[in-house]
């Protein structure tokens, strides 16, 4: 009786295994990039987007762009990215950053976007926290889409050097 358990118990084992490697594989590893440049305008869904620039802010600088409760190591530097959309709701708050393949850096750690008349779209700023290390090495940076953008296999990324 207790063969027979343990004989169940182990492929229970195995079969948990093989889906959460099933699992793993649907996920980033097994999308395609379909990597944009810096200032190409590209769709996302109905919307037009383009990272315009990346720069590093220092200093008393960063307050323009967070709040007071806004926290960063010592081994860390703010990254800025400036992009426009021609939509406001474009699930900005899930954008990524990463550098090689696509080892996730940084969530965001500040947001604003105000709206641009003149041209009809809408300017966002995206503040990540990335070790100086990675900025001191003029590291390139891989700026991913929200996931709910990647479809038939495909997701979007964004190159960027600094």
């Amino acid at each position: 009786m207790k063969k027979i358990i343990g004989g169940v118990l182990i492929v229970v084992l195995i079969g948990l295994f093989v889906w959460r490697v099933y699992d793993l594989n649907a996920n980033a590893f097994s999308y395609k990039d379909k990597i944009h440049s810096k200032q190409e305008v590209f769709e996302l869904a109905s919307a037009e987007i383009s990272v315009e620039n990346a720069v590093v802010i220092e200093g008393a600088e960063i307050n323009k762009y967070v709040d007071e409760d806004y926290y960063k190591n010592d081994s860390e530097d703010f990254l800025l990215v400036q992009l426009w959309s021609t939509e406001k709701n474009i699930g900005i708050s899930d954008f990524q950053l990463g550098y090689q393949n696509f080892v996730t850096l940084s969530d965001i750690s500040a947001i604003s976007h105000e709206f641009d008349e003149a041209k009809g779209r809408y300017k966002f700023n995206l503040g990540f926290n990335v070790p100086k290390e990675l900025i001191k090495n003029k590291q390139q940076f891989i700026l991913a889409v929200p996931s709910k953008y990647w479809s038939n296999g495909v997701r979007d990324i964004i190159e960027i050097n600094l």
